[in-house]
């Protein structure tokens, strides 16, 4: 059975469109809990988990060659848009894309990193028109969790951070990864 772990993230350029993207890690759940583990063990001292922007240049080299050489792959939804486009529009453009692309995989549960409860509720909304609308299946299970709750989060904060900075022009890390993730820009 196949799961997609699901984050996002956001670069504010102000002298050029901004970035929206989200990042969908597809596992194998007979491999969760060695990924799990393997994330878990890239953990520096206390910290609750793992989160690119907290990591130093070194650190998320490190992150990016073990996800390497796990069983993961990647669809990452990319959305360029102006200041005129509130974040939310964005980030509904890329979710509904990137749900539409993990059910075509066979993927039947997505686990979405939460934001808060108004924000997941938001999301729902989304589903749930996706739904009606017949272009994704009610069989396929969506639910939200905190990122310190759930390590396999972990990777696709990795995988989604990677490819915003190689769209900044910093592609050491996205290089490695490319023959694991597909990125798809959005009009």
């Amino acid at each position: 059975m196949l799961t997609a772990y699901i984050d996002e993230s956001l670069r504010r350029r102000p002298h050029d469109d901004s970035v929206y993207a989200m990042a969908a890690v597809i596992i194998d759940s007979a491999d969760h809990g060695d990924v799990r583990t393997e994330l878990e063990s890239l953990r520096l001292g206390k910290s609750p988990r793992l989160h690119w922007r907290d990591e130093s240049p070194a650190r998320q080299l490190a992150i990016t060659e073990r996800l390497v050489n796990m069983p993961i792959q990647g669809i990452v939804t990319v959305y360029l848009h102006g200041k005129e486009v509130r974040t939310e529009r964005a980030r509904r453009r890329c979710l509904e894309r990137l749900l539409i692309e993990v059910e075509q995989t066979g993927v039947s549960t997505v686990v979405i990193e939460s934001r808060s409860p108004e924000q997941d509720h938001l999301d729902r909304g989304l589903l749930t028109g996706l739904r009606t609308a017949n272009v994704l299946p009610k069989s396929l299970t969506v639910i939200w969790k905190p990122s310190v709750s759930e390590p396999l989060l972990w990777a696709a904060d990795a995988v989604v951070s990677a490819t915003t900075w190689w769209l900044d022009g910093r592609a050491r890390y996205y290089d490695l990864l490319v023959k694991q993730v597909r990125a798809i820009c959005l009009e």
